[in-house]
């Protein structure tokens, strides 16, 4: 099973935020020499338990007795998407949570720190304060993406590319993310097998078996194997199978849908089909491409797919049947069979648990079939893993702690929350768990989107909404400001590495 999960995990190094938005100084480009620079990822082999790139460094492994007595003290995020995979107070007979403590437990025992959690619902208050007061409490500060990002220019963090002990190279630190969240080859904020939140914040599509066999749909399986698992594909199936009403001749909640999605889906979509909001340039800093052919194109396969002919429900033009039902309507009309497809982030599979009828996990659809590679949107509560600058003075260690601390998380936290959490439990076929590898080992990460400049990614979902009609001008409107947001967080960031 480990070699397995090691599978899942492989990352290659490039791949990742070079799909999209291959363009020249944000202008728009051809959208078949953007697919060209995708091979990389789909090419990732089943790696074994003694690759290197899994494994400790000797250097590394060579210092267990060096800080023995120490305690590692993380201040970290109990609000909004909780970074609750940090610390247990005992064993559990859940999966998961045994695995936090028996790897906290290996910590202590196999390289002799502890942990110390510091909770706050409001870390980034917190840790801003400390720095003003020079307050030298914490070591490592986690706290959700949209968050953690945009706090990476405000001076006080670590490069955590010169923290020692830290090899960011290992293929337990998620590599995705260095591509596409690096600026100048400096980086402020990890994840990876540390957490299990950048696998519960990555979209999937879900699909009804049964709605599926009532339909005589084609093996979804087969689709994404052989690379045609595309939105015309899902375009032509929800078409095939159509909206259909309950008998009361008004669109309602209770009526049959194609596809069941959130508002959150937009993105999911956007980014599956290689859309981006920026991209880097040849010094890895990042140029906006918010108005390249290709998201033109891309919105208007979404907007199609969505907004058309009530091929989806959307769950937040039904609020109140959420708050009424304790479910959204979106998630309701998947588990009573009156939705096909359903789209949401791998932590909601667990709620499916109850669902009688029988259903499969999907990676996002491609633009189309000369799209090298299927890609995943990461919700941004992801917990990201900081170091105050501060702290430095205790680098050497910190970097050490959290070298262990990833390295002992894939050998029991991920395999815990994977295997178990959403596949003994949840899954009902072992193909859903190929579909999640693929799923998982190429995800995107887009600064666009994570360092929220002028609130871009939420002006796309409306702009979705809206149709491609209006985009230029939509384009037109937020470029200027964007671009000043972006050349702003580059200063800032560049400024912030030489503390």
């Amino acid at each position: 099973m480990k070699k397995l999960i090691t599978k899942i995990l492989c990352v290659t190094l490039a791949a990742v935020l070079l799909a999209g938005c291959q363009t020249n100084g944000g202008e728009g480009g051809d959208i078949s020499k953007q697919d060209q620079t995708t091979d990389a990822a789909t090419e990732t082999e089943p790696v074994d338990e003694d690759d290197p790139g899994f494994t400790i460094d000797e250097e590394v492994e060579a210092k267990k007795n060096g800080f023995k007595g120490e305690t590692l003290r993380i201040l970290a995020n109990t609000g909004f998407w909780p970074a609750d995979d940090i610390y247990r107070e005992e064993d559990s007979s859940e999966p998961v949570d045994s695995a936090i403590y028996q790897r906290n437990l290996a910590l202590s025992e196999k390289y002799g720190y502890g942990i110390d959690f510091i909770g706050s619902a409001n870390v980034n208050k917190d840790i801003k304060d400390a720095y003003k007061a020079g307050i030298k409490d914490y070591d490592v500060v986690v706290y959700c993406a949209y968050e953690a990002c945009p706090a990476a220019s405000s001076n006080i963090f670590l490069d955590l590319t010169t923290v020692p002990n830290l090899n960011l190279g290992k293929r337990y630190w998620d590599q995705g993310l260095f591509e596409g969240l690096s600026i100048d080859g400096k980086l402020f904020y990890v994840t990876g097998d540390i957490s299990t939140k950048a696998n519960s914040g990555t979209f999937l599509c879900m699909f009804n078996k049964k709605v599926a066999a009532d339909h005589d749909v084609e093996d979804l399986y087969a689709a994404v194997r052989n690379g045609t698992w595309t939105m015309d594909k899902m375009y032509s199936i929800s078409k095939e199978i159509g909206y259909r009403d309950d008998g009361d001749s008004k669109v309602g909640v209770e009526d049959f849908f194609p596809l069941a999605i959130q508002y959150e889906i937009y993105l999911a979509l956007f980014y599956g089909q290689g859309g981006r909001i920026s991209q880097k340039d040849e010094n890895d800093l990042p140029v906006l491409c918010v108005g390249d052919e290709r998201n033109v194109a891309v919105i208007d396969k979404i907007y199609k797919q969505t907004l058309t002919d009530n091929l989806a429900i959307d769950a937040h033009d039904y609020l109140p049947y959420a708050d009424q039902h304790g479910i959204f309507a979106s998630t309701a009309a998947f588990m009573d069979d009156r939705a096909l497809f359903y789209f949401t982030n791998a932590g909601n599979i667990p709620g499916l648990r109850e669902m009688k009828s029988d259903f499969g996990v999907l990676p996002n659809p491609k633009y189309d079939e000369n799209q090298k590679d299927y890609y995943s949107y990461v919700y941004h509560g992801v917990s990201m893993y900081m170091i105050p600058v501060l702290a430095k003075d205790r680098a050497d260690f910190i970097g050490y702690a959290l070298e262990t601390m990833a390295y002992e998380s894939h050998n029991t936290l991920t395999p815990a929350y994977y295997d178990v959490t959403l596949l003994n439990k949840s899954q009902r076929d072992p193909d859903s768990y190929e579909m999640m590898d693929i799923a998982f080992r190429n995800r995107i990460w887009d600064l666009g989107y994570f360092a929220k400049w002028g609130s871009l990614d939420e002006q796309i979902s409306g702009q979705i909404k809206k149709g491609t009609g209006s985009y230029a001008n939509f384009v037109k409107r937020v470029t200027r400001s964007a671009e000043k947001a972006i050349k702003k967080y580059i200063d800032a960031y560049k400024d912030s590495t030489s503390k």
